[in-house]
């Protein structure tokens, strides 16, 4: 029997843990366990480039926790993968930070360039989508730190970048005591417009005809359509179309209410309802900047991606 693998996630906000096997059957991915924690990593060190001391050790505990778990499911030490990102690509830091993970947890994280997780997201989300899929469509991952996009068509990879206008940055530049405000709706839409320029390049020759949410943000989008719809996910689905009419009514009443109240809202994660109207704000400009008319959501991302590839490096 295969042994299961784990990979760890570790974004500028949210640390992810999937633990997956190849089917001997099929050689499918089959999901043992998936699990996230909002560490906030990147809290308080959006401006100053350095980890804090309590997110470092919020990220320690999470992961020794994710270990327990990945061993619980006979998966050993050396078949835990860990990526960093965003945070941990630019923080002054790092190193130290990695040195107290290798000590405490005894797991090694790889950090990861921009591109490369762009690649990983790709192949994550290409292995959940309906096969056949031949529009031309543009991924976008939206992390605390950064937001990775991937432009493609059928197999063709036509471009790939990433921009460091994640929410938790957002949140950093555009908040009222921590929390948004719809006063900073204008120059929070400036901002954003300006540091979009460059994604017009990839763009511009190859018309998007859908935007593919790579889970996180997307996923919530997700579960308030389908609260408000009575209905529930499919564990047989790994890709869901994403109503954009409702994604705009949700996102003015979103932006209309307070914090308290959008944790209360039917399918809506409360680690979520800080960051949502900053991603929706995000969200929205691409769909109008590039006239998108169709809108999907990935569950598949880069933790996908990187066992995907993994597998298909042990497969040679």
């Amino acid at each position: 029997m295969m042994k299961p693998r784990a990979i760890i996630d570790l974004g500028t906000n949210t640390f992810q843990l999937l633990i997956a096997q190849k089917s001997e059957s099929d050689g499918r991915m089959n999901v043992l366990a998936h699990e996230q924690r909002p560490v906030s990593l990147g809290k308080g060190a959006m401006g100053s480039d350095i980890l804090q001391e309590d997110a470092i050790e919020r990220a320690i505990l999470t992961l020794k926790e994710f270990k327990q778990i990945a061993n619980a499911y006979q998966c050993p030490d050396n078949q835990i993968n860990a990526l960093g990102t965003s945070i941990i690509r630019r923080a002054k830091n790092t190193p130290e930070f990695l040195d107290k993970i290798q000590e405490e947890v005894g797991i090694q994280v790889e950090v990861i360039s921009g591109i490369w997780e762009a690649e990983l997201i790709y192949q994550g989300i290409c292995s959940s989508l309906p096969d056949p899929w031949k529009a031309t469509s543009l991924v976008m991952d939206i992390g605390g730190g950064s937001v990775e996009f991937i432009l493609f068509q059928g197999s063709q990879v036509l471009g790939k970048i990433s921009l460091e206008i994640g929410g938790l940055q957002l949140q950093s530049l555009f908040h009222d005591q921590g929390e948004f405000h719809e006063r900073l709706s204008g120059p929070l839409v400036a901002y954003i417009q300006q540091a979009l320029g460059p994604l017009d390049h990839l763009c511009q020759h190859n018309k998007p005809q859908v935007l593919i949410g790579a889970a996180g943000a997307f996923e919530t989008l997700l579960d308030l359509q389908l609260a408000q719809a009575g209905t529930e996910k499919l564990s047989s689905m790994s890709a869901y179309p994403l109503s954009i009419p409702q994604f705009y009514a949700n996102k003015v009443h979103i932006e209309q209410i307070s914090y308290d109240e959008r944790v209360k809202m039917p399918g809506m994660k409360k680690f979520r309802a800080s960051i949502l109207p900053y991603a929706n704000t995000l969200i929205s400009q691409v769909l109008q900047r590039y006239n998108i008319p169709e809108m999907w959501i990935s569950t598949f991302s880069l933790k996908e991606g990187y066992w995907f590839y993994l597998q298909s490096q042990a497969d040679k």
